[in-house]
């Protein structure tokens, strides 16, 4: 590479379409377009097995949108098992050195507990009271 070289950091910027860096940022229309391209070209049966359209939108190539149960179920699957996993890590506390956990259950005095990392079943179930 040429410092003396009059197209020194205008390459690959063309495009065809003539535009130079200083034009501003690319089309958020354009990525945008491309984004939802992307994302239903992984979601999309037909070009997950090599089918489908690879230009735009031919209108008869795809069916008309059916729910689907196990599709749904999946999703939802996933989201409740998030939810789960992030009830029960709200569960984790800590203890200093110079005080003691105390559970309760239901409002009502279940055990004490020494200093460190501890867990107890979360909110709506247990609860804990830091005291010196």
């Amino acid at each position: 590479m040429s410092l003396n070289d009059p197209q020194w950091g205008n390459r690959g910027n063309d495009g065809g379409g003539g535009r130079r860096p200083s034009q501003g940022p690319p089309d958020l229309e354009q990525l945008w377009r491309d984004l939802n391209r992307r994302l239903s070209g992984i979601f999309d049966r037909k070009r997950a097995d090599g089918g489908g359209d690879q230009g735009g939108d031919r209108g008869g190539d795809r069916p008309p949108f059916q729910f689907n149960m196990r599709f749904l179920g999946g999703g939802i699957g996933l989201l409740l098992v998030l939810v789960v996993v992030v009830w029960l890590a709200s569960g984790f506390y800590i203890v200093d050195a110079s005080q003691r956990g105390v559970v309760l259950q239901f409002g009502r005095y279940k055990e004490s507990t020494d200093p460190g990392l501890r867990w107890r079943l979360p909110y709506p179930i247990q609860a804990h009271e830091l005291v010196n």
